[in-house]
């Protein structure tokens, strides 16, 4: 029995508590799917400076207020417009509760769709009323959570799972019909090791854990992470 089939019971502490949330986590992807595999960017992985950052936190703060609250979105034209802030690049939102740190919604882009500001916009109300691993967020409840922002290089296809880094590359799978993705801090997060990762990231597309082995396509990128309690 692998270490993501143990017996889960929501009663339990300690670890079976621990496999029931990975489970939950686990369960769906969520994210909107457009895999395409580019050459390396022209620009740093770490090309946001602190205004810039601040700036895409501070819209995905306001859209949450101003979407749960009035069911309308911040107009754009009112944040700064950096060429960095108009890069079309991949973006995840991710918002967790404040009191136990939990994850409450993850939604984004892999590849780049539109400029960065309207993705962090757009993926910020996905996160908070579309994630299908959670009631939709409500009215009043835009401070019950942090928000953080992971800004994504293009997706990178590997032929070998040596080239993946714990803690530096997220992963992607992709196998027939069935994709799964995750970011670069999430195997830290549960304390992964490398096989730790694949397993994972095969349950993540519904896939047997073994399914990275045969027949499928791996891809790993690295992202830029921060949030708004950095400041």
């Amino acid at each position: 029995m692998g270490i993501f089939q143990q017996p889960v019971n929501a009663q339990d502490k300690g670890y079976t508590m621990r496999a029931y949330k990975l489970k939950r986590f686990l369960l769906v992807p969520v994210f909107f799917f457009l895999i395409v595999s580019l050459p390396a960017p022209s620009w740093s992985d770490e090309f946001l400076n602190k205004n810039e950052k601040q700036v895409l936190v501070k819209i995905a703060r306001d859209t949450l207020a101003l979407y749960l609250n009035r069911r309308v979105l911040p107009q754009l034209s009112a944040y700064p417009a950096t060429p960095n802030l108009q890069k079309e690049c991949g973006v995840f939102v991710t918002l967790k509760n404040k009191k136990d740190k939990e994850l409450r919604g993850c939604i984004g882009y892999l590849s780049g769709v539109k400029p960065l500001r309207e993705s962090v916009r757009d993926c910020t109300v996905e996160a908070a009323t579309r994630d299908q691993r959670f009631p939709p967020m409500q009215a009043g409840e835009d401070q019950t959570v942090t928000i953080e922002i992971s800004v994504l290089t293009p997706p990178q296809k590997i032929g070998s799972i040596t080239q993946i880094e714990i803690g530096k590359h997220g992963l992607i799978i992709s196998k027939g019909m069935r994709r799964g993705v995750l970011l670069p801090q999430v195997p830290v997060e549960w304390g992964w090791n490398r096989d730790d990762f694949l397993k994972a990231i095969c349950q993540k597309a519904g896939l047997p854990e073994d399914a990275w082995k045969e027949g499928a396509d791996l891809y790993i990128f690295t992202a830029q992470v921060f949030a708004e309690n950095e400041w």
